[in-house]
């Protein structure tokens, strides 16, 4: 297999395979299938590619892929990475590099650290003193402030004499309140507020009621035995009953007389205080 290229094209005419359909089968373009078979390799695209293509090409054949590439490794020889040149950090003696200077602490900045320590120790040395000197507000008493005078004393009238007993502070008793002014007339007159006149109406049997409230509200019900109703007046009620017997009154918390005998109907019965 010194040939591999004419080794390649042998195999595909003696299979009778045309270099098209070659091409169909390993995808690989007509142009770069005649470069192999005419062992142009430099016309494929890289070693990497040749590779491949030459692997796609034995395998459509049948053929073993491992000699035809170790043929193309023996053909082509990959070129010694050239090593890479040494690089002169050192630059050329008519070249000067210039060391930065070294900048000198500004003047400035040494006379504000001057200044601020020496606030600080007018701070801590003047200060102090001036406070142990100088006395506080509250104790100090103003140099111009005229002396406290004492007290005034009451001046007594002349030919009187000086009796500290007789001296009486004023009384702080109220003084009485006239005879005809009594304590209750001072208290403010509540008004007299009526309690609601409360009116209970309890069914022993079926009965129709009806009640008028202070001459204005009319309401009527129809109460089945046990049933109990309430309504509340200022001043009385007006009722109206279509069992008398069947019903039990209550009026302010007291139970009245029955109203009249069963199945009687009686009409506006006035019940007030």
């Amino acid at each position: 297999m010194e040939d591999l290229g004419q080794f390649l094209k042998q195999q595909r005419e003696a299979k009778k395979i045309a270099v098209e359909e070659l091409s169909i089968r390993t995808r690989i373009g007509v142009r770069f299938i005649r470069a192999i078979e005419e062992n142009q390799f430099d016309q494929l695209p890289n070693q990497v590619s040749a590779r491949g293509f030459l692997r796609s090409y034995a395998r459509s054949l049948g053929l073993d892929e491992s000699p035809i590439l170790q043929r193309f490794s023996e053909l082509v020889q990959e070129p010694e990475p050239s090593p890479a040149p040494e690089t002169n950090d050192h630059a050329p003696s008519y070249i000067q590099v210039k060391q930065p200077d070294r900048l000198s602490f500004p003047s400035w900045a040494i006379l504000l650290v001057g200044g601020a320590i020496f606030f600080l120790l007018i701070l801590v040395l003047v200060i102090p003193n001036r406070k142990d000197g100088v006395p506080t507000p509250s104790t100090a008493a103003p140099e111009n402030a005229a002396p406290a005078l004492p007290p005034p004393v009451p001046e007594t009238p002349a030919g009187a004499e000086s009796n500290p007993a007789e001296l009486k502070t004023p009384s702080s008793s109220p003084s009485p309140l006239p005879q005809d002014l009594k304590t209750e007339d001072l208290k403010p007159k509540e008004e007299a507020v009526l309690k609601p006149l409360v009116l209970w109406i309890e069914a022993v049997e079926p009965s129709w009621v009806q009640v008028t409230i202070d001459g204005a509200e009319t309401k009527e019900a129809l109460l089945q035995p046990s049933e109990k109703i309430k309504w509340q007046a200022k001043e009385k009620f007006l009722l109206t009953v279509g069992n008398a017997g069947g019903i039990r009154v209550n009026l302010d918390g007291k139970d009245l007389d029955p109203l009249g005998p069963r199945g009687k109907v009686l009409k506006d019965i006035v019940l007030s205080r």
